[in-house]
């Protein structure tokens, strides 16, 4: 019973998160996304709030950089994904003026800072 509230409470986040990359990526503003969140999700606005600035902040980069990562620097799906979880996430949560960069920039910023450790 426990087990299935948690496995439904995931599953309703992930469709939340879901909603706002496609709301976002169709350039929907950010206040009637979050409209739309309170209305269909039935969440209160700091909910909302938080995941359109995860989406922002760190998904929607994420997916810019993968898509870089494979067209453009010949990553198989595999590395792009473990290179986006070890070392983009991490740093975009932590200097959220990197999710302003195209992603090329974003890619150059990140293997510097690899290179300095």
């Amino acid at each position: 019973m426990v087990i299935e509230l948690s496995e439904e409470r995931t599953i309703r986040h992930r469709e939340k998160k879901m909603a706002v990359a496609v709301l976002y990526e169709a350039k929907v503003k950010d206040d009637e996304i979050i409209r739309i969140l309170q209305k269909f999700c039935n969440i209160d606005n700091e909910e909302a709030v938080n995941i359109l600035q995860n989406e922002k902040i760190i998904e929607a980069p994420c997916r810019k950089l993968t898509q870089f990562l494979l067209l453009e620097k010949g990553f198989n799906a595999d590395d792009a994904d473990i290179f986006i979880h070890k070392y983009v996430k991490r740093k975009l949560a932590s200097n959220i003026e990197l999710c302003k960069l195209p992603p090329e920039k974003l890619y150059n910023e990140i293997q510097k800072n690899i290179e300095q450790k």
